[in-house]
């Protein structure tokens, strides 16, 4: 199959790499190579994007209690997709910035919903994602939002759901989320009951957000009193 560098247009209407390709994407044009390992051959094509908190080591604070009732009305990240291509998520980062009180059973859930406009009604603090090619060519289609987001999906499905510790977090916690990589090795350095500090990997399904799609990741916490914080660092793909 041939190699086409540049990314083509969404929908069927690319077939600039010389001809009707005998194997075609979605988009028209021969599947796409990556011209190096992992998500280098989208970042070269300016497809990869990265978003975080504006100040290095000041955390966005989320939900004062965010209890098993508001899995999916009370993210703490919020991505709508209001452009014309897929967004898959690659990896989100979290590390406590600031630990909350009286918290038990620290769980990541994460939904999604076809609502064709955000579910977002409140909350948060406006993110901007930058493609992580130098000369940003393409600008994004969506719209994120981190902290104490107030969503209303209309038909959310839940995609994940993993514990996170036994006990409250402790500041410099962190917890690297994964989407759609095998698992492998241990993804804990302490059990999930200990309380010192605790670097943790987690493991989920491939999470695609379609156009006029939302996703929600939460950190839910029965009995807590008071709000964490936290520094992000999210990356994704659009395609």
């Amino acid at each position: 199959m041939a190699t086409y560098r540049n990314r083509p247009n969404a929908g069927l209407t690319d077939n600039s790499n010389g001809g009707p390709p005998t194997r075609s994407s979605w988009y028209g044009d021969a599947y796409v190579h990556n011209m190096a390992a992992g998500n280098n051959g989208l970042g070269d094509e300016g497809s990869y994007f990265a978003a975080a908190n504006a100040t290095l080591a000041t955390g966005i604070a989320g939900h004062a209690a965010p209890v098993v009732a508001d899995t999916d009305t009370k993210p703490l990240l919020h991505l709508f997709n209001g452009g014309q291509r897929h967004i898959v998520l690659d990896h989100l980062f979290l590390e406590v910035t600031a630990a909350g009180t009286a918290g038990t059973l620290h769980y990541t859930v994460i939904y999604t919903d076809n609502n064709g406009a955000s579910s977002r009604t409140s909350g948060g603090t406006a993110i901007t994602p930058v493609s992580t090619r130098s000369d940003g060519p393409f600008s994004t289609g969506a719209t994120v939002y981190f902290g104490a987001v107030v969503a209303a999906p209309t038909n959310s499905r839940k995609v994940g759901q993993q514990i996170v510790r036994e006990v409250i977090p402790v500041v410099q916690d962190t917890i690297m989320m994964v989407f759609g990589a095998q698992p492998s090795a241990a993804h804990s350095g302490l059990t999930t009951a200990a309380t010192a500090t605790n670097h943790l990997v987690q493991f989920f399904a491939p999470i695609v957000i379609a156009p006029g799609g939302n996703v929600g990741i939460a950190q839910i916490r029965p009995s807590q009193s008071a709000a964490s914080s936290y520094q992000f660092e999210l990356g994704y793909y659009e395609r």
